[in-house]
């Protein structure tokens, strides 16, 4: 794996790509997924985007470059499987807390399982570049019971970085592993709101604009390389405009 921290001078994917290509993207609802399809769908560079939810995207308004699957339950998500043809590149944006999630056990099944499903589909969809957000301190290989969360945290995160690098091939791989993230709901935490007024966070718009930038500068005929991983705020923000 290819690990990069601090500021970057130069991108190390190398400049933009020209040609366009198709996204499909599962998490879409998201505070970060929400920033990424709308940064595709304003890009010249992207020819369509799918998205894969449990509710409409945009508020329901559509928008011509823009195919929408809706499902019940991402327990349905098999039955999405021929949605995943001719797309270029995967981006998954699902994320949630163990608190959303209502159990240890919903928390893991919704950010090991639904990806790992979700991997499986674009592999078999013959997709040959992914992207994960993830998150600093990821380690699948960590000792994490169930009542201790940070634990299981990080261990359950380095297993979602996995569905990408060790249960399905892809020929790209690229996972970001931000800091503290500032998404700019109106129930922000008062540490989020604390790291945004310092300037410490990372806007998830800018998250979501590393991932195209980096995404962009991939050849669609190129090699198998190594994971590319982008760790730390800093990291991320600087690869965005080289």
């Amino acid at each position: 794996m290819r690990i990069l921290r601090g500021n970057l001078d130069v991108h190390p994917r190398g400049p933009k790509i020209d040609g366009k290509k198709k996204a499909i993207i599962i998490g879409a609802t998201g505070a970060t997924g929400k920033k990424l399809l709308r940064q595709l769908l304003d890009s010249d560079h992207w020819d369509g985007v799918t998205t894969v939810t449990r509710r409409p995207v945009l508020g329901g308004e559509g928008h011509n470059k823009l195919y929408e699957v809706t499902i019940d339950s991402f327990k349905d998500l098999s039955s999405t499987k021929d949605d995943w043809n001719g797309h270029d590149v995967f981006f998954n944006c699902i994320g949630t807390t163990r608190g959303k999630a209502g159990s240890a056990k919903a928390f893991v099944d919704i950010e090991y399982g639904i990806s790992l499903k979700a991997a499986e589909l674009a592999s078999s969809a013959g997709i040959q570049n992914a992207s994960v957000i993830s998150a600093g301190g990821a380690n699948a290989e960590q000792w994490a019971p169930e009542w201790i969360h940070p634990l299981l945290y990080t261990k359950t995160i380095g297993q979602k970085e996995q569905t990408l690098t060790k249960h399905f091939s892809f020929k790209n791989v690229t996972i970001f592993r931000p800091g503290m993230l500032i998404r700019h709901y109106n129930n922000d935490s008062a540490l989020q709101r604390f790291f945004s007024s310092t300037n410490l966070g990372l806007p998830v718009s800018l998250l979501a604009s590393a991932m195209i930038r980096d995404a962009e500068s991939i050849s669609l005929n190129s090699d198998k390389k190594d994971p590319f991983i982008y760790t730390g705020n800093s990291c991320i923000k600087s690869s965005i405009n080289i």
